[in-house]
């Protein structure tokens, strides 16, 4: 009855029977723990989870293969991967259902390099064969590694294993090929499959949208004749990718409708979408009556705080994440830096990027960077937004030295303005943007010839420059 509850879409009303069940004195039986293990990673109740894995212990089901393979996929979904390696490091024989759930539980943990290293160590090192799910998974590794060399050697296994209508591989192939920019070959993957279903859509629209042609998704979506609830979250992050608020609402009110509520994927696109549309309390009131958030969640109310101009929210949303539990990843701490930068808040800025590095040990990209040099520099600490450049191991990007420039343009500091402008072209000859910088650099301080002179070094050199495109939501159509 648990499990018939968990097929029908109704795992509360499961851990409402299993603690009756309990509370009549009825011992579980193993199928009924891995079952309840399974609603406690679907809802996101950790606690719960904990407590079972006591149980586990207690009850003597900890060489139980099934077991132990929901509570690896319980760790995996909770972001424990050391807790579910370890899991599986205790299993005396693991057969291929364990591999497979510790491959999923490390690639969703985003540790994809290590994934790909067991799906090999258990191919050639135990000879166990890899079935439909294991294959989907490691494609799904290679594509957000986008190594499409691996990728393409696991699509020729998939061949040869005979695995080539399986709807679950060619959805995870078209995904790889898409995530490796390879959008023809997607789609290819996609017209050539035998049988299709909602995970198959959910997957090319996926590609369009990962590969930025959010209106393909938006138009796809809408000549559907049935949509799964799954492919919300892809249509909401195409609607926030174009910034089309009404777009999104009419998705919402379309998930409203079939019934869609605490999916967390779902959800934490609506967040990301209202926040981008500057819509930000609606998407604070969305984030607060999530009954279950993930790290995807979480940095979406930060970060819309931030662009929002909201960097005091922004701080105490970061600061409540990591009371919470939830570790923070390089995203989170742009968002959180975003938000310092934009509020003038050095110190806490700084304390924020010595925690990123000393406590989480996560290497700053060059957006951390851009942030840092932006929150020195609008404070007028130009030396040491300088100094931070030149020990960083982006020094010889261009774009980092074009934020320490917009912080210096005025006449007190024209001459650091102009040896870093000159080190931009030097670096990166081919930008016009790098031009244009040193140009405007010259007008704000009334150097009119010099500025004339670097717009014709720009036309000698034969740089062009790059047209843009914007996008407009109207009340007709979306246009660039």
């Amino acid at each position: 009855m648990v499990s018939g509850y968990i097929k029908a879409g109704k795992p509360e009303c499961s851990l409402e029977l299993f603690s009756e069940m309990v509370g009549l004195g009825v011992e579980p039986n193993a199928f009924t723990i891995s079952s309840i293990i399974k609603v406690c990673s679907i809802l996101g109740k950790s606690r719960l989870g904990w407590c079972l894995h006591g149980v586990v212990m207690k009850s003597g089901f900890d060489s139980n293969r099934v077991v132990l393979c929901a509570l690896i996929d319980f760790y995996g979904r909770n972001w424990q991967s050391n807790e579910a390696c370890q899991l599986f490091d205790e299993l005396p024989d693991p057969d291929a259902i364990c591999w497979t759930s510790i491959i999923s539980a490390l690639t969703r943990n985003d540790l994809h390099a290590e994934a790909l290293r067991f799906f090999y160590f258990m191919q050639r090192n135990h000879g166990l064969n890899p079935d439909g799910f294991t294959f989907g998974t490691v494609l799904t590794a290679c594509g957000n590694l986008g190594r499409l060399r691996q990728g393409k050697q696991v699509h020729a296994k998939v061949i040869t294993y005979g695995l080539c209508g399986n709807v679950v591989v060619e959805s995870s192939l078209l995904d790889m090929y898409g995530k490796c920019r390879l959008v023809d070959e997607s789609r290819r993957v996609f017209d050539r499959m035998p049988k299709r279903n909602s995970v198959s859509w959910s997957a090319l629209l996926g590609v369009y949208c990962h590969n930025n042609d959010y209106e393909f998704v938006i138009r796809v979506f809408r000549e559907m004749d049935e949509s799964d609830i799954y492919c919300f979250g892809t249509i909401l992050r195409a609607c926030a990718g174009l910034a089309a608020v009404r777009q999104g609402k009419e998705v919402h009110c379309q998930y409203v409708r079939r019934g869609g509520w605490r999916d967390v994927v779902v959800e934490s696109a609506l967040v990301d979408l209202y926040a981008k549309c500057g819509c930000i309390d609606f998407a604070h009131r969305i984030f607060m009556q999530m009954s279950n958030r993930n790290l995807i969640s979480w940095n979406s109310m930060i970060y819309g705080f931030a662009q929002n101009g909201r960097g005091g929210e922004a701080r105490s949303i970061f600061d409540e994440m990591i009371k919470e539990g939830i570790k923070p990843d390089c995203i989170s701490f742009i968002g959180v830096l975003f938000a310092c930068s934009h509020s003038g808040l050095v110190d806490q800025g700084q304390h924020y990027f010595n925690l990123m590095t000393g406590e989480y040990g996560i290497k700053p990209g060059i957006e951390h960077y851009n942030c840092m040099v932006d929150l020195l520099g609008r404070a007028g600490l130009l030396e040491e937004a300088e100094n931070l450049i030149e020990t960083a191991w982006c020094r010889d990007d261009s774009s980092v030295w074009a934020v320490l420039l917009g912080s210096c343009t005025c006449s007190a500091s024209s001459s650091t303005a102009e040896r870093i402008g000159r080190k931009m072209i030097e670096l990166d000859p081919d930008n016009h943007m790098n031009y244009v910088l040193l140009a405007n650099t010259y007008r704000a301080v009334g150097r009119w010839n010099d500025a004339i002179k670097v717009r014709k070094l720009m036309e000698e050199r034969g740089v062009k420059k790059i047209k843009g495109t914007s996008w407009v939501e109207t009340t007709s159509k979306m246009g660039s």
